[in-house]
């Protein structure tokens, strides 16, 4: 029993330790594992694409860059959408900020009214979340007259203005510093996409070769199996979040929310992460309704677009779309994005879902590690004493009614 118990310590610490200096390297590694990390990712969405054009008679080099400059116009159409967007809600935010003072001071009055709470003035608040406010302008402004401080000098003056002319030299040569590497990033993401869609047949081949004589029939089905359904699965949400984007695009618009393209594509974008995304987007887009200037009638049209949208997206489009192989936990989809936050940043988080799905695939599909896989999806989560409900026959007449179109 003693030596049971000092093997399992034993395993056990060497596994803490393995994953501490595992999670130390990735953040250590960034600037390395990132691009190669994102760029296999936007190579297996990108992929079926390629294998159309390759079906269609173009080499596997052409059809390889074809595929990568598809990606690349998207995604650079997408930055440009989204700048424009960001730019309008710049020249926004004034008025934006005027509305959110009058809703903030007529709920004060109400608070005070009712309660006899007395509450920090809203523009004093926003004055110091902003660095400055007005009381503080003429607290801090120095007169000069008053306290008989001598004007500088010109040589002192002479001093300020090299000082700050270098300052904005240095800042201008870090911002030029930090755009160059990004775009150095940006480009070299593309080069990783094109060759692994290039040698994609060779990366698959020197895998196989890794394992033994007797199991290479067996590992090249389960590569070829797990390939074919995270492809699916990557390609199927890119085209869900495109879809999602565009309803609820149209649904904001109608409903009166400033850079409505920006807040859908966000939305959309958060929906990977159940439950708590959706709840995001929809604070997020009421909150610019109602400052915006639509007012509640906007919140209520906000809310009518989510919920239809939700509706649609849970009943019609996901199974449809992206299908029921790869269904994952809740619990461990927030646990990696929070894992992905820690080690990566915010493009932790982006990749941290698909990067689950797709070891839940390789998992499903050993044998070994089946009940990892089994862990991370959602099987047996249903209790067996619950009913089919009204959104559980719902999705099943539409699925019904999809498939009946389209063949058996």
């Amino acid at each position: 029993m003693e030596n049971r118990t000092k093997t399992i310590l034993t395993y056990s610490a060497i596994i803490i330790v393995s994953l501490f200096f595992f999670f130390w390297g990735l953040v250590k590694a960034k600037s390395f594992l990132a691009p190669i990390a994102v760029a296999a990712l936007l190579a297996m969405v990108i992929l079926p694409v390629a294998q159309w054009l390759e079906n269609k008679g173009l080499s596997r080099g052409w059809a390889s860059l074809l595929s990568t400059l598809i990606i690349l116009l998207f995604f650079v159409g997408l930055g440009w959408v989204i700048s424009a967007q960001v730019k309008g809600f710049v020249q926004q935010w004034p008025k934006i900020k005027e509305t959110a003072l009058s809703k903030a001071d007529q709920l004060e009055r109400f608070i005070e009214k009712n309660t006899g709470v007395q509450l920090q003035n809203s523009e004093q608040i926003l004055g110091q979340a902003g660095g400055v406010t007005g009381a503080g302008k003429e607290e801090t402004a120095p007169n000069t007259d008053q306290q008989g401080a001598e004007t500088p000098s010109p040589s002192q003056q002479s001093s300020q203005t090299q000082m700050s002319g270098s300052s904005i030299l240095t800042t201008a040569g870090s911002f030029i510093s930090r755009f160059l590497g990004f775009l150095g990033t940006f480009l070299l993401i593309f080069v990783y996409i094109f060759f692994f869609l290039l040698y994609r047949r060779k990366f698959k081949k020197s895998i196989i070769k890794l394992t033994p004589d007797e199991k290479q029939d067996e590992t090249e089905k389960i590569i070829t199996e797990s390939a074919k359904v995270s492809q699916s699965y990557l390609f199927g949400r890119l085209i869900l979040i495109i879809i999602l984007s565009v309803l609820y695009s149209i649904g904001l618009t109608i409903s009166g929310v400033q850079q409505a393209i920006l807040v859908s594509v966000l939305a959309a974008v958060l929906t990977l992460i159940p439950y708590i995304g959706n709840i995001v987007g929809y604070l997020l887009a009421v909150g610019l309704a109602f400052f915006s200037g639509s007012g509640v009638t906007g919140a209520i049209g906000v809310t009518i677009t989510f919920a239809v949208t939700q509706f649609v997206e849970s009943y019609i489009l996901t199974p449809y779309i992206v299908g029921d192989k790869v269904n994952l936990n809740p619990v461990f989809t927030i646990i990696v994005v929070v894992l992905g936050s820690a080690v990566w940043g915010i493009l932790g988080m982006l990749i941290a879902i698909p990067a689950l799905g797709i070891a839940k695939v390789v998992f499903d599909n050993i044998p070994p590690l089946e009940p990892l896989g089994y862990m991370f999806g959602e099987e047996d989560t249903k209790s067996d004493s619950e009913g089919d409900s009204i959104f559980d026959k719902t999705k099943r007449w539409a699925l019904n009614k999809f498939k009946s179109r389209n063949g058996p």
